[in-house]
């Protein structure tokens, strides 16, 4: 792939409820339904009717949001679990005061420690959402578009820009609901670039 857009999911409810995320699988709010077509507006104006590879995390929040976009880009998402949030585990579903009560000692290295009972370390959803962009990195289309969860663009970005353990330990990038981040590659040079990040201009105004 040449090109990659990276949107996260539109506002949830859980964001409202005082829960937490993860793979709590909640349903956007209206406010996270009217993020999404906007993003779609936005998106299709940068697409410009190309071809595209389109997939989204089988959560609630990530589907639906793949498919409202979808609708504006003429897409329809492959949905698949390999791109769903950080795992907490036990703490999924639960409210952030019944989580902290089941939050496990921190360890060190950090990148390693699994926060809940049954939940991801970092490196562990790092390994997961690096093995299934090495198995779509070759898509006959130049251009991808994923429908994900801030934690796992994270891991994108990291991916592409090949970080090892020292730099992913110790550089993130915020990523808003409904922002575009775009990675690609310098035609001249071959490098890699972020061209957008966490992009929000199309929620707060009628940018192209």
């Amino acid at each position: 792939m040449k090109e990659l857009y990276l949107i996260r999911h539109g506002e949830a409810e859980h964001l409202l409820k005082g829960k937490v995320g993860g793979w709590s699988d909640t349903p956007l709010t209206e406010k996270g339904r009217n993020q999404a077509k906007l993003t779609g507006k936005r998106l299709h104006a940068l697409l410009q009717n190309k071809p595209i590879h389109y997939y989204a995390s089988d959560l609630s929040r990530a589907s639906d949001t793949a498919v409202i976009i979808g609708e504006m880009i003429s897409s329809s998402p492959v949905i698949v679990k390999e791109l769903r949030e950080l795992s907490n585990g036990l703490a999924a579903n639960k409210t952030k005061e019944q989580a902290e009560k089941l939050k496990l000692p921190r360890t060190d290295p950090i990148l390693d420690w699994i926060p809940y009972p049954g939940a991801e370390s970092w490196v562990m959803m790092h390994d997961r959402v690096a093995r299934y962009m090495d198995q779509i990195n070759n898509d006959i289309y130049e251009t991808t578009v994923i429908i994900s969860h801030s934690n796992t663009i994270n891991a994108i970005i990291h991916w592409w820009l090949g970080f090892d353990a020292e730099l992913i330990s110790n550089v993130s990038f915020d990523i808003d609901p409904c922002s575009i981040t775009l990675l690609n590659r310098v035609e001249w040079s071959g490098n890699k670039n972020i061209s957008k990040l966490n992009d929000t201009c199309h929620l707060e105004c009628n940018c192209e």
